[in-house]
C-alpha cells in the first residue's frame, strides 16, 4: 500500500512539472516564438523559468521537498553549463534566476495556501504580480554584481528592468495557469 502511494506522488509530482513548463514554455512560444529556445536571447527566460518554477512548485507539492531542492541544484548545474560561451559571471546569473524564481514561487504557494488568494483568477493574477516582482527584484540584485555598467547606463539598466518584469508577468501567468491545469487533471486523476 505504502509503495503504490509512493507511485502514485512520484506521477503526480513528474505531471505537475511537465504541465507547468508546458505552460509557461507555450506562452513563451506564443510571445517570442522560437527565440525561448536561443540561450542568448532574454526570452530563453521562458524555457528556464518554465522548468525552475516547475520543478519548484512540483517540490512544495511533495511530501518529499527536499528531493525537489535537489532537483532544483541539478536543474542550476545543467542550466548553468547549457550557455557555450561559460564565464564566471554566470554562476551568479543562473543562481540568481533559480532562486528567485523559486523564492517566488514559495511565496505564490504560501498565499495559495493560507488562503489570501482563493479564485482561479485571483491565483493565476498572484502568480503573475509575484513572479513579476521577483524578475525584476533578479536583476536589481545582479545589478549589485556589475555596478559598472549600472553607471555607465542607467537608462538601459532601467529598460532591463522593466523588461524582465513584464516578462515576469507573462511567466507568471503561464506558471498560474500551468498550476490551475495540473491540479485539475490530477484531481480528475485521483479517486474519490
Amino acid at each position: 500500500m505504502e509503495n503504490e502511494s509512493t507511485q502514485d506522488v512520484a506521477k503526480h509530482t513528474i505531471l505537475r512539472m511537465v504541465v507547468v513548463a508546458c505552460a509557461i514554455l507555450g506562452f513563451g512560444l506564443v510571445f517570442f516564438r522560437l527565440k525561448v529556445f536561443d540561450v542568448g536571447m532574454i526570452a530563453s527566460q521562458f524555457l528556464a523559468g518554465g522548468i525552475t518554477a516547475a520543478i519548484a512548485y512540483s517540490a512544495l507539492k511533495t511530501p518529499r521537498w527536499r528531493d525537489g531542492f535537489v532537483a532544483l541544484l541539478v536543474w542550476y548545474i545543467v542550466l548553468t553549463f547549457l550557455v557555450v560561451q561559460y564565464h564566471a559571471y554566470l554562476l551568479i546569473l543562473n543562481f540568481a534566476y533559480v532562486a528567485g524564481i523559486a523564492a517566488a514561487v514559495y511565496l505564490y504557494y504560501y498565499f495559495v495556501r493560507k488562503e489570501v488568494v482563493r479564485g482561479l483568477l485571483q491565483r493565476v493574477a498572484a502568480a503573475g504580480v509575484i513572479l513579476a516582482i521577483a524578475n525584476a527584484f533578479i536583476i536589481l540584485f545582479l545589478g549589485m554584481f556589475n555596478l559598472h555598467a549600472v553607471y555607465a547606463s542607467p537608462g538601459s539598466y532601467a529598460s532591463t528592468i522593466l523588461r524582465n518584469l513584464q516578462l515576469g508577468t507573462l511567466v507568471g501567468i503561464g506558471f498560474g495557469l500551468g498550476v490551475e491545469i495540473a491540479e485539475y487533471i490530477i484531481r480528475r486523476m485521483t479517486p474519490a
